[in-house]
């Protein structure tokens, strides 16, 4: 009985110090916030302000932003800190917002991240957002609640006067597509907002050259990377719909109905599979012509003939192309040759397992696709008869490119509308690629050579986007992917992973800048590439100045009776923490600082709030090498929490921890986790395939 009652008050102590990490530990933000705040202050404490407080600058909020500009009754301040009425800027915004004008001369219009502050006074719903990004901002007013401009550029743009019809002849804007006309008769929302947004902003972004091509590859409108405001209301991006009598970016005096599309269909025996794919096409594309352009890579005779009658059965009007060259499975030889076939002045790449299902879906990719300024245009994917994402954009975090939003639901709204409306991306996926002919030619096609299966879309988007355009998904309209069907998954055939390997290995060394930064998704969002969903990445800040876990060598090696499948353990990394923080190019560039593991653990059907969990690390291949132990720091992980039951306390079942470079031998190790319990005498142990290469 006294044994028992020990326990209880031990369980009970666990528990109420599990609860005090738990409240502290789920404030994520709160805390990413101020460390960030903390490393604010301090560089700015270094900085010198001179030429920054040379500008003077005064914060209008926009329901006064209007009155304030036309009415021209005082003299103006050098900048304009436009903000919106329910909110406040933090602290240090407005020196923030002097030294980057004072050090970007050459910008005259920015805009800054926000966060919200709730009623309980705590911060929530970080928008981190992107670089400037003309498409997106046509789709929606993602400035938010902040954006600073130099006054002197009302001079150039006259926004109390001038008319979208003095710039764009109001008959060139009724001949664009058809779904831009639909959404011009919708009602605005709010007079105040539209403003705002298209007499004001627009002409801005107009003016500094934001719907042209980079010149030397820099950004036009400036992004300033802090967060500078603290909204009181939920944030709500305005809508397109605002900018109705704008300009918006649509240079070409011809309407996208009017050119000619090639679409070009790598496809080798899969001619059920092809014919449901050029019948969808036929069936939903009504407004723009097209031909099709089939590239067959050795089908079998009797498979030939199938096309070849598919084809014929097609609709008369549209001209058909069909190329049998037999060779090895090259994607980015099959799609060269299709486009030197191509008579189009657009391209569209397709896979032949996409199935279409809207109408004008080919005239919405060919709106974007037709302007200067735009790149490759893509458009979101779904997995046949779901909601389900496979694709809404490519991002480039630091292990390499990663379908963003993959396996979200799309009937839910993701980060501020990222899967509904129309986004500059830095890649598109190949299985819907639209691309201008004289640009696809421009940046050399596809690469054969280096990227005959995989990557050769993203590398393609990342020659384009050098050059100085903007890549572009369209997410508010979909088709349905059957994914893999003509090729398979390479990723279950070792010769084909290696391939796969080498190939991205060759991408992340041909664009090590965009991998350390992709400039359409902010640096402090989450780099894992298992993390398909939008969020901050608290633990990047940590490993800025990381706290460093000294590794503990075990007297006794770990008893098999310790080893139980009760204890689970994800490893979701273990390598340097450069290669962490910067990509995998790291390695070659930069000694390393030290090591990280990460990733969560469980027991299964337990009190998760008793155990003392360690990182155990053993020389692979080794049995009888000494075993060392390395304490971990709890992380918050609401994610695996959700997926578990018959769990008490399983909100911490996170786990990081970071080693210094020479407080192991070098080698190579294999990764464990050893859970203690601390109310009784139960000891856990569980080994991963997971490695750990000390250099």
């Amino acid at each position: 009985m006294l044994k028992q009652k020990l326990k209880n008050h031990l369980v009970r102590r666990r528990d109420e110090m599990y609860a005090r990490e738990l409240e502290e530990k789920s404030d994520f933000y709160g805390n990413w916030y101020r460390r960030k705040e903390r490393r604010l202050s301090a560089r700015l404490e270094r900085t010198d302000h001179r030429d920054g407080k040379k500008l003077t600058c005064e914060v209008i909020r926009f329901s006064h932003l209007r009155n304030y500009i036309i009415s021209g009754s005082r003299a103006m301040p050098d900048l304009i800190i436009a903000c919106d009425d329910e909110g406040r800027l933090t602290d240090q915004a407005e020196t923030v917002i002097r030294d980057y004008f004072a050090q970007n001369p050459d910008i005259s219009l920015a805009y800054a991240d926000e966060d919200r502050l709730d009623e309980n006074g705590h911060l929530c719903d970080p928008w981190l957002k992107p670089d400037w990004s003309p498409d997106t901002f046509l789709s929606t007013f993602y400035f938010g609640s902040i954006f600073v401009f130099r006054s002197s550029e009302l001079l150039m743009i006259n926004p109390g006067l001038r008319k979208a019809s003095d710039i764009e002849a109001r008959s060139r804007i009724e001949r664009d597509s058809q779904e831009e006309t639909r959404a011009k008769k919708r009602d605005l929302d709010d007079a105040m907002q539209a403003w705002i947004y298209g007499k004001l902003c627009m002409k801005l972004a107009q003016a500094e050259g934001g719907f042209s091509r980079r010149a030397g590859g820099k950004f036009p409108i400036g992004h300033i990377h802090e967060i500078l405001f603290h909204r009181t209301a939920p944030i709500t991006p305005w809508d397109s719909r605002l900018i109705k009598g704008s300009l918006t970016g649509r240079y070409s005096s011809e309407s996208a109905r009017e050119r000619l599309v090639s679409i070009i269909i790598p496809s080798k025996d899969n001619p059920g599979v092809l014919s449901d794919c050029l019948r969808s096409i036929q069936k939903y594309t009504s407004s723009s012509p097209y031909e099709l352009i089939v590239v067959d890579n050795g089908s079998t005779a009797e498979n030939q003939e199938r096309v070849r009658s598919i084809l014929a059965s097609l609709d008369d009007s549209v001209s058909t192309d069909y190329i049998v060259q037999p060779m090895e499975f090259n994607f980015s030889k099959m799609c060269n040759l299709g486009a030197a076939h191509a008579n189009g002045e657009l391209l569209l790449f397709l896979n032949d397992d996409i199935e279409v299902s809207r109408e004008q879906w080919l005239s919405y990719l060919s709106e974007k696709a037709k302007l200067p300024y735009v790149g490759a245009v893509g458009m979101k994917l779904l997995y046949p008869n779901s909601d389900v994402i496979q694709h809404a954009g490519v991002v480039n975090v630091h292990a390499g490119p990663i379908h963003k939003l993959q396996y979200c639901s799309n009937r839910e709204v993701h980060y501020f509308g990222f899967n509904k409306g129309v986004r500059n991306v830095i890649a598109v996926t190949g299985a819907c690629l639209m691309v201008r002919a004289d640009l696809f030619h421009e940046a050399g096609g596809f690469d054969e050579e280096n990227f005959a299966v995989a990557f050769n879309d993203v590398d393609l988007c990342l020659k384009i986007f050098r050059k100085g355009y903007y890549n572009v998904v369209r997410n508010n309209m979909y088709l349905y992917h059957h994914e893999s069907l003509t090729r398979g998954d390479d990723r279950k055939d070792r010769i084909k992973s290696q391939r796969l390997s080498r190939e991205q290995d060759t991408l992340l060394h041909r664009y090590p800048d965009l991998f350390r930064r992709d400039p359409f998704y902010h640096e402090d969002l989450v780099q894992d590439p298992a993390v398909t969903e939008f969020r901050i990445a608290p633990e990047d800040v940590e490993l800025e100045e990381p706290h460093y876990e000294t590794p503990a060598k075990r007297s006794r090696p770990i008893p098999d009776k310790w080893l139980d499948p009760v204890l689970r353990l994800g490893v979701e990394f273990a390598n340097s923490t450069d290669r962490w923080l910067t990509g995998p190019v790291a390695d070659d560039e930069h000694p390393t600082r030290g090591y990280y593991i990460k990733g969560y653990s469980f027991v299964i059907d337990a009190d998760n709030a008793v155990y003392d969990r360690f990182i155990l690390l053993q020389e692979e291949g080794n049995t009888s090498a000494p075993v060392y132990q390395v304490a971990v720091q709890n992380r918050y992980r609401p994610d695996i929490a959700a997926n578990l039951t018959g769990q008490k306390n399983d909100l911490l079942t996170g786990f990081g921890t970071v080693i210094r470079e020479k407080a192991l031998p070098t080698g190579t190790y294999r990764v464990g986790m050893l859970a203690n319990d601390r109310t009784s005498r139960q000891v856990l142990a569980i080994w991963s395939d997971v490695k750990l290469a000390v250099k």
